[in-house]
């Protein structure tokens, strides 16, 4: 439930009043959307509080989304979200994904320099959606 609070607490920040949690069923229950559907979730904790997280979601066989990304008001601008980026796109090499995708909504300035700081390249964008997305290459043969 606390993975849960961070997120609902982070997606009312951004929205403020246009905000309805009505419209976050998904992570009532985090294990059985996500965990149990073959997603690998990141929880950073920091003095016994969850502060950062962020998911990977499979799709098909070699490609995952980035989802869920959040971090807590009283801890960003200390590289976590970075951490959890990074953790993400790590197992996502390791378990042989060839690429890995996320969106943003577009006025969100802060997560679209994150995702462009780590690597991310912008695939396409609208006044509501920013795309982007990382590919891996095979090493030469």
């Amino acid at each position: 439930m606390e993975v849960r609070a961070l997120i609902l607490a982070g997606l009312a920040e951004r929205w403020g009043t246009a905000f309805d949690e009505a419209f976050n069923s998904d992570i009532d229950d985090i294990a059985s959307t996500y965990v149990d559907n073959g997603a690998h979730v990141v929880v950073v904790e920091r003095d016994g509080e969850i502060v950062a997280t962020g998911m990977l979601v499979p799709d098909g066989e070699a490609s995952g989304t980035l989802v869920r990304m959040s971090v807590s008001s009283s801890h960003r601008r200390q590289g976590l979200g970075r951490q959890v980026v990074d953790a993400l796109v790590a197992y996502a090499k390791l378990n042989g994904f060839t690429e890995v995708l996320v969106a943003t909504d577009t006025p969100w300035l802060s997560a679209v320099a994150l995702y462009e700081s780590c690597g991310f390249t912008e695939t396409g964008c609208d006044e509501t959606d920013t795309y982007f997305a990382m590919v891996f290459h095979c090493p030469a043969r």
